[in-house]
């Protein structure tokens, strides 16, 4: 029974240490389990911090805008990144495994080993980060100065296998120094070799700094003075009282022209003018003087012999005056000459410009004289207007011009200034035109009509002459003056001529006066700008002009003009605007071929007696007349309704041509 209760002692004894063992051996493993999850997890993170860091060091390596290469030891080329492709303008795959002197660097054969022994020099240096600095070359010219941090990499026997490098271009940045450093040393020459003394004084008087030239002036040398002499040690006495006299506003108040006395080394003198400014520091204390002074022992001594010869010079300046006033006489008398023989010379030759307008007119004048009278015609018209424009100087140096004032319209100034040009604009096919005619509308003004027609007029015929294609246009501007009822208007005229040299400019506006380009038209006697100028001065106003060769001429005047309120009515009724460009003068020109069909229909016709009395009216210009006789025809025809029109407008192109083709 015993043995019984023993065995089952031991039984039991064996279960529960069996039971035991059992359960700690499944909480192991459920611990072991749990550990291999936990370490699993662990090299996940690891893993992907890992790959995280690699991400971050590829985008940096991808992104970075320095220069990245990573190389062997013998030279050989790892991988660049795309910034060192774009740098070197080549791409990686042509040089990854090329030598990095040779291939990228591009430096030439006999030169590369001195680089690559100073890159060899990099693995016996014992810190991490090695900075070198050396030229490299992009493409066969570019040189470009590159400064490198190399950071050697090696294995774990610590061999190195691989170099990382970073550049950065600093090319600009020396061209920067070297410029600097030679604005430092131009500066530094003009302070030493300046015409004129520098030095500064600080708070105590003592020379802080001299330029070589004053130095030269008082013959000692820099280290002399700098620092161990004070101002008045340069001075004589007198000039140091009035120093300390005039120092007593320094520094709130900056010395200007100051004249002292100077010793020189030799005890010998020399007067100098001084000027003087202070300077501060951030708290507004003051540090040093800096002063520049200039020798004027010659102008001393030029003023004392001034003194001596004041007298004669004033006798002098009384026999100049007197001979001034002679020549002012002298040139008055000579206006006034030219003013009257010019008077008399353009009578007969009126009657010359008359007389060969009748010649050409007249259909019976035999072809080989054609030629001639047409030049007698030209030539007189040049003639008269040469005249015209030495008439109009001498009247202004003779002091005979006169304001004569007369109300107008800008409409009725702009209407005649289209009847004279327009079609003398549209037979060399340049487009004259008035820019924003909405501005001269409903505009009323007292003043010299004439004179600013006549400026105009030079203007637009220069601008006639000197374009050969594109535009002449003409704008006014309006703005109110600075008295009541005085507005102040602009007359703009610009083309697309020939132009003016800018380095002619200053001369244009002068007498007789003509462009190199101008004077190679052989027109004109070079009176016409500087008598539109002077009559712009003589109404009060301004005239400028801005140009260059071939890139056309701007003129602009401006004049003061008194506006009116009360609009008497025939102004109001010269006040339609008419056309303001020459295409329509082209339109109208096209149209008077149909026209002239009309008229000629109407002259040939049996109705119609007065075909040749008409004619002879057109040739001799006898308008008036003209209008009356074919009043007195009694009955109603579109061709007598077309000529009415155009001898009322004084369509003088039409005519002529009506006459040629009516006689030939």
């Amino acid at each position: 029974m015993i043995d019984q209760i023993i065995a089952i002692l031991i039984a039991s004894t064996l279960l529960f240490y069996a039971y035991f063992y059992h359960n700690a051996y499944r909480r192991e493993k459920k611990l072991r389990q749990i550990l291999f999850r936990k370490n699993l997890t662990n090299a996940e993170e690891i893993e992907r911090v890992i790959r995280e860091k690699e991400k971050q060091y590829q985008d940096i390596y991808d992104t970075a805008n320095s220069i990245i290469i990573r190389w062997s030891p013998d030279f050989r080329i790892h991988s660049v990144n795309p910034y060192a492709e774009e740098f070197f303008q080549i791409p990686k795959d042509q040089v990854e495994g090329k030598d990095l002197v040779i291939d990228l660097f591009r430096i030439q054969f006999e030169k590369s080993n001195e680089i690559k022994s100073l890159l060899w020099n990099i693995f016996h240096r014992p810190e991490q980060n090695i900075r070198q600095e050396f030229d490299v070359f992009v493409g066969p010219d570019d040189k470009r100065t590159v400064t490198w941090s190399n950071r050697i990499l090696k294995n774990e026997f610590g061999y190195p296998y691989e170099v990382l490098s970073i550049g950065i271009d600093i090319t600009n940045r020396k061209i920067a120094e070297e410029n600097l450093m030679k604005s430092y040393e131009r500066i530094l020459d003009l302070y030493n070799n300046a015409p004129c003394g520098y030095h500064s004084l600080d708070k105590d008087n003592i020379v802080v700094s001299i330029n070589d030239t004053e130095l030269d002036w008082l013959g000692y040398s820099r280290e002399e003075i700098v620092g161990n002499f004070r101002i008045n040690d340069l001075l004589t006495p007198s000039s140091f009282e009035k120093f300390e006299q005039i120092i007593k506003s320094f520094p709130h108040e900056n010395l200007t022209g100051v004249e002292l006395e100077f010793i020189r080394k030799d005890k010998s003198t020399f007067f100098v003018s001084l000027n003087s400014i202070p300077t501060f520091d951030k708290n507004g204390n003051f540090v040093i003087s800096k002063s520049t002074v200039f020798d004027i022992t010659d102008r001393k001594i030029a003023e004392d012999k001034l003194n001596d010869y004041s007298q004669k010079i004033q006798l002098q300046n009384k026999r100049l005056q007197k001979a001034v006033e002679a020549a002012i006489k002298a040139n008055q008398s000579k206006s006034v000459f030219f003013s009257k023989i010019t008077h008399e010379l353009r009578t007969p030759l009126h009657a010359v410009i008359g007389f060969s307008q009748i010649l050409g007119k007249d259909p019976n004048l035999p072809e080989h004289l054609k030629g001639f009278v047409n030049s007698l015609y030209e030539n007189g018209v040049h003639l008269l207007g040469m005249i015209n424009d030495i008439l109009d100087l001498s009247k202004i140096e003779a002091g005979k011009m006169t304001e004569s004032r007369e109300k107008f319209s800008l409409v009725q100034l702009w209407d005649t200034l289209f009847s004279m040009f327009s079609y003398r604009f549209a037979e060399k096919h340049i487009l004259f035109e008035l820019i924003h005619p909405e501005t001269i509308k409903n505009q009323y003004f007292e003043a010299d009509l004439q004179k600013i027609r006549q400026i105009l007029v030079n203007l637009l015929g220069n601008a006639l002459k000197f374009t050969n294609q594109g535009f002449v246009n003409m704008e006014v501007k309006i703005k109110q003056g600075l008295e009541p009822n005085i507005d102040l208007v602009s007359f703009i005229v610009k083309d697309t001529g020939i132009g003016i040299p800018k380095d002619q400019l200053h001369s244009i506006f002068e007498a007789f006066q003509q462009t190199e380009q101008g004077s190679s038209y052989q027109e004109g006697t070079g009176l016409g700008l500087s008598i539109s100028h002077q009559l712009v001065d003589f109404l009060g106003g301004t005239i400028q002009v801005d140009s260059d060769t071939n890139q056309g001429s701007t003129f602009i005047f401006e004049l003061p003009l008194l506006r009116i309120e009360e609009i008497p009515t025939q102004i109001l009724q010269k006040s339609k605007i008419g056309p303001t460009n020459s295409k329509e003068v082209w339109q109208v020109t096209k149209v008077d071929d149909k026209e002239k069909e009309f008229v000629q229909t109407f002259l040939n016709s049996k109705e119609n007696p007065f075909k040749n009395e008409i004619l002879k009216m057109i040739k001799i210009q006898n308008f008036g007349q003209l209008l009356q006789l074919l009043g007195t025809i009694p009955y109603e025809d579109k061709g007598k309704t077309i000529l009415l029109e155009k001898v009322k407008n004084k369509r003088y192109k039409f005519l002529i041509d009506l006459v040629q083709t009516s006689t030939s």
